[in-house]
């Protein structure tokens, strides 16, 4: 009896897994992402405004609108994007980002550092 629980709990261990190697495997497959950002020049300004939208103080677009030194999206919105449309370590940093969150860690690029929000994956 006790040998049948072991082999469940594997069998259900490798369901688990599965479940996440799919996900990964989805994730591989995404050909968009609808992302907002807010582009700041320093890492340690980055940080700060990650804590004040944690903290309550500003909601995402709040702070996009008041920090973000791209003023080409409201609110920080890009829209709908490809990879070939993005910096390759913002669209990657961007596939990690669950749908309707925003990374709390900046990500530097080219243009400066970015607060990432993904809004929709497809």
């Amino acid at each position: 009896m006790g040998k049948d629980r072991v082999q469940a709990k594997d069998k259900d261990a490798k369901g688990k897994n599965k479940g996440k190697e799919a996900e990964v495997e989805k994730e591989k497959g995404v050909d968009s992402m609808e992302c907002r950002h807010i582009l700041v020049e320093k890492q340690k300004t980055a940080i700060e405004i990650i804590e004040k939208i944690y903290m309550g103080k500003f909601t995402f677009n709040e702070a996009a609108r008041e920090y973000s030194i791209d003023k080409a999206g409201r609110s920080g919105l890009l829209g709908w994007k490809r990879k070939t449309e993005l910096d390759p370590d913002f669209w990657e940093a961007a596939l990690t980002c669950p749908v309707g969150d925003y990374l709390r860690e900046p990500v530097k690029t080219q243009y400066g550092y970015h607060i990432i929000m993904v809004q929709a994956k497809k």
